[in-house]
């Protein structure tokens, strides 16, 4: 390999220390995550009988993300929405019906406030990387890392404006009580008006007041549908499986409309003759905020969703998906180094929890198959080009998880199934044009490009959900899956070689910095990646290999 300095002049060997002590001490006070694919590829293997232990702390963050169409935007974006409805609270789609027929307008839609979400996500990762050179060509690859992931959550109300929905008062004791009480009152009502028109009273049959009565029954008994469903307490006894988190702020337009109707009908029952009805449906006096969303709507059984609060979520350090693998050193000359390798990535890493809306796991708790390649160039003393590609077939496995799309991440628990998933194969390629700044320093920049098709599910077993949505279901899983990535980036490598240097072994050290600036897909973080190495060797068995 050419040198830029002088025959037999080495470089000074407290430069080759302060390269070694500068990346070691940044490892020590960073801690990061990444993988092995963030450095430099030096395609190099290690020589037979010596043994290289790589510590690669890397930390990736990001709080955007790119968009289907390529925008970016903010990664809370999911969970914000200036009039929060059923996209976000999935529950209230059937009452929110109920109250749009109780309050005569079919185009209602419940408005809860203003959910705006920030999420500032990061990932740090402790690799442990083992390579044992077996023979002069090839060597075993083994990693193991340490993952320790991060999510920031700053979710908040603000309801001072639009809101009109309240706490459901269905969930006290004493709410529930009133609202069952009303409701069979209501329900006697229309009977008894009922059995009057059956006995032949206000003129029936083909009287005017007979109609009027046949039309009170029908809207007396729809009333008292209605009041079930907006509630979740039915008159005969018992709950929903779960109760509608909302209802109507009693001073709202829709709440005084809801009061206005059942007022109505208890006034219209009294004058065809049925009892005094007393009492009329608790409605919640003031709006919804963080405090019950999180610590009673979501945590709560009685709301159905079963799930932990949109706050901020740190997990200790766990151990990620490890790796086995062999490389082979297709050619290692003085201008040309090329590396081939096959990784197996086991299913070591626990994936994020379905019932966590905004956790991050810290693997993909799958085998991945990865065939890849790296490759440098180094035509003359000075300018140099190193690339790496790998494609890795990801297998299928079993999970479980919520059916719905990301655009409404906020599932009941009904909908949590174990599914089969399929996680898309991942296409990637890094180019390295480098410049020596002396025979063991380099400086280079990168561009990276990552491409994942979507990821695809398949049920394991029977769905809760009607037939004629179990598909969309499916396919919501799988929505915006697809993701493509360009980055940019550099960052500084120190390598000294055992024959040139007069070393006993060789010792490589490195910093790498990326960052996403072009990607599309709808799930594509818009990450920032720093990433530290560390390599040394030891010889275990054979002599000092001789330059090729």
């Amino acid at each position: 390999m050419p040198s830029p300095l002088p025959p037999n002049q080495p470089p000074s060997r407290p430069l080759q220390r302060a390269g070694v002590l500068l990346c070691a001490a940044a490892a020590v006070w960073l801690t990061a995550p990444g993988s092995t694919r963030a450095q430099y590829p030096e395609a190099r293997i290690s020589p037979r009988g010596v043994l290289m232990i790589d510590f690669s702390p890397s930390y990736v963050s990001y709080s955007n993300r790119f968009a289907a169409n390529g925008d970016e935007e903010p990664l809370g974006t999911d969970f914000s929405d200036e009039r929060a409805g059923v996209r976000l609270i999935p529950s209230m789609w059937s009452p929110e019906g109920a109250i749009g027929s109780i309050i005569g307008d079919a185009g209602y839609t419940i408005d809860a406030g203003a959910f705006r979400t920030t999420l500032d996500a990061d990932i740090r990762r402790f690799p442990l990387n083992l390579e044992f050179g077996i023979s002069k060509r090839f060597s075993v690859w083994a990693s193991v890392p340490l993952v320790s992931t991060r999510m920031q959550v700053d979710f908040r109300i603000d309801s001072t404006a639009t809101s009109d929905m309240g706490e459901n008062l269905a969930g006290t004791s004493e709410g529930e009580g009133a609202i069952r009480s009303l409701i069979v009152d209501l329900d006697a009502g229309a009977a008894f008006v009922e059995s009057q028109i059956a006995a032949g009273a206000y003129g029936c049959p083909g009287s005017a007041q007979c109609a009027e009565a046949q039309a009170l029954v029908d809207r007396a008994n729809q009333l008292v549908l209605d009041l079930e469903i907006m509630t979740g307490v039915f008159g005969a006894g018992g709950t929903n499986e779960f109760l509608p988190p909302f209802a109507p702020i009693d001073s709202s337009a829709a709440g005084k409309a809801v009061l206005a109707a059942v007022e109505d009908v208890k006034a219209d029952l009294v004058t065809f003759g049925a009892p005094a009805i007393g009492g009329t449906v608790p409605l919640p006096p003031g709006a919804v905020d963080t405090t019950f969303i999180n610590d009673r709507m979501l945590q709560e059984g009685r709301w159905g969703y079963g799930a932990e609060p949109l706050t901020f979520v740190k997990y200790h350090l766990k151990l990620g998906d490890a790796e086995l693998g062999l490389r082979w050193g297709a050619v290692q000359s003085r201008s040309l180094r090329a590396v081939v390798e096959g990784k197996v990535r086991l299913p070591t890493g626990a994936v994020d929890l379905a019932e966590n809306f905004v956790d991050l796991g810290v693997g993909d708790e799958q085998t991945d198959i990865v065939l890849g390649a790296q490759a440098v160039w180094e035509p003359g003393s000075v300018l140099a080009l190193a690339a790496s590609a790998s494609y890795t077939l990801q297998l299928g496995h079993q999970l479980e998880r919520r059916i719905t799309p990301h655009t409404s991440p906020i599932a009941i628990a009904a909908t949590q199934q174990t599914v089969s998933r399929n996680l898309g194969d991942v296409f990637e390629m890094g180019l390295y044009p480098t410049l020596r700044l002396s025979r063991s320093f380099v400086v280079y920049g990168s561009v990276y490009y990552y491409f994942k098709p979507k990821d695809s599910f398949e049920l394991t077993g029977p769905y809760s959900l009607p037939d004629d949505q179990l598909q969309t279901s499916i396919e919501d899983l799988e929505f915006q899956t697809k993701m493509t990535a360009l980055s940019f980036g550099g960052g500084i490598h120190y390598f000294a070689d055992t024959n040139r240097d007069g070393l006993a072994l060789p010792i490589a050290a490195g910093i790498d910095y990326r960052a996403a600036f072009q990607g599309e897909g709808g799930l594509t973080p818009k990450s920032s990646r720093l990433n530290f190495y560390l390599r040394l060797y030891w010889r275990w068995f054979g002599d000092t290999p001789t330059e090729n």
